[in-house]
């Protein structure tokens, strides 16, 4: 492979890909999994889906729950969103000069008010049926490429490139919604940007978090304390004093990101389900692997990279699987045989919300000093002028492991913030 592939881990972070998604017309589909996005199978046929999310100017949302889909070319950092059902019974952003509006209701798993999240590839909401159910165009959040702020800044949205341009527009769809200070919105128990965390934790909902952690910033997220709920698709932010300041709203994940990683064998294990890196073709778990264990990913690109083969350098085409709430990147062959899909896994890159370990206790978030201390002195290290210093390791013949830091590693107490099993070297 070349080191352009291993790289391409960390650009799928900051959405830096191209999506070359091909049109299946195949007959003898069984699931929407045996389809390429945006097809989905109807009646044993891979057709073209019915928009799923919000239409602009209807109240509600999809009326999905939260299913089994995500995103990536965002950033989870300032994103939430989703639709009780109901009308939010007027502008909950600003006074109106009489009696308060009702809250519009935080609905973990489905959205905020009458914005929702896309529960699927295929049952998704857009930023432009946001822009038209908000009546307003948003802006660009500052230092941000797919963050889109409302409301006075107080609701915000981010997203995941769908139609490859790079940019954050109409159809690209919405991953998560973020409550900030000033929005009149709370949950159905009167959790709201203000209340602390012992409010949240007696909520019965909220009483375990899959997670309670101090989160490192990397890219557009800017880290800080939080709980996160992956099964109901909500996390709160907590400020030095243990208030809330932010909520954040995603889909519902069958699988928190908390599976055992393992750089010396390239692979992640969820309880007794181990995923596997490989060649992409002859070895690597199968793509449904991942699937199964995580539900379908926010959305699925295409490009193509040079790798090394046993009949020399050749171009081959690679998907990538994008959780980008869970912070998972799939990376791996795209082979078909016949009607078959034969996609097998090469890489898999790693960054926040992921809070899986080593057997030694290492992750994201870990000091490079730890790391080392695991995994010995990088053999090769490497600059790229978009995403900064990135350390390869080798922690068995037969796979590497990179890791970037903050600050570009300069020092031992620099945190991991992107994890990429089996990297691959250029030709």
């Amino acid at each position: 492979m070349t080191r352009w592939l291993a790289l391409t881990a960390i650009g799928l972070v900051g959405a830096v890909i191209f999506c070359g998604c091909q049109e299946n017309t195949i007959e003898g589909c069984e699931s929407d999994w045996d389809c390429d996005p945006p097809l989905i199978c109807v009646d044993g046929v891979c057709r073209q889906p019915h928009d799923g999310g919000i239409d602009a100017g209807d109240d509600a949302g999809s009326g999905d729950d939260g299913g089994n889909s995500g995103d990536d070319g965002g950033d989870v950092g300032s994103d939430p969103g989703g639709d009780p059902g109901g009308d939010p019974g007027g502008d909950p952003g600003g006074d109106t000069g009489g009696d308060e509006p009702a809250p519009w209701i935080i609905n973990p798993g489905v959205g905020v008010g009458p914005v929702t999240v896309s529960s699927s590839m295929t049952d998704f909401t857009t930023l432009a049926q946001v822009q038209g159910v908000l009546g307003e165009t948003g802006r660009l959040a500052n230092n941000t490429k797919y963050t889109y702020v409302f409301k006075d800044d107080t609701l915000s949205v981010t997203g995941i490139d769908v139609n490859g341009n790079q940019l954050f527009d109409g159809p690209d769809h919405i991953i998560s919604i973020a409550v900030a200070e000033g929005l009149n919105a709370q949950t159905s128990e009167g959790i709201r940007v203000g209340s602390t965390q012992a409010q949240v934790r007696a909520a019965a909902r909220f009483s375990s978090p899959d997670r309670a952690a101090v989160i490192p910033p990397y890219g557009e997220f800017l880290g800080g304390k939080f709980d996160s709920y992956f099964g109901l698709g909500f996390y709160v932010g907590y400020d030095s004093t243990d208030v809330c300041s932010t909520i954040i709203i995603s889909r519902q994940y069958p699988q928190p990101p908390d599976g055992r990683i393992n750089p010396a064998q390239g692979s992640l294990t969820f309880g007794g389900n181990t995923i596997q890196c490989g060649d992409g073709y002859q070895t690597g778990s199968r793509q449904d692997v991942h699937r199964n264990i995580l539900g379908l990913p926010n959305w699925r690109y295409y490009f193509e990279a040079e790798v090394n083969t046993q009949y020399g350098t050749q171009d081959v085409e690679l998907y990538d699987d994008s959780y980008r709430i869970l912070g998972m990147e799939f990376i791996g062959g795209h082979d078909e045989v016949f009607i078959y899909n034969v996609d097998r896994l090469v890489a898999v890159s790693i960054y926040p919300f992921y809070y899986g370990e080593t057997a030694a206790g290492h992750g994201v978030g870990s000091t490079k000093a730890e790391w080392e201390a695991e995994l010995g002195a990088p053999i090769n290290q490497l600059y790229d002028p978009n995403y900064g210093t990135l350390f390869i390791y080798q922690p068995s013949v037969d796979y590497k492991f990179a890791i970037m830091y903050t600050h570009d590693g300069v020092s031992s107490d620099d945190v991991a913030t992107l994890l990429v099993l089996n990297y691959q070297e250029a030709p």
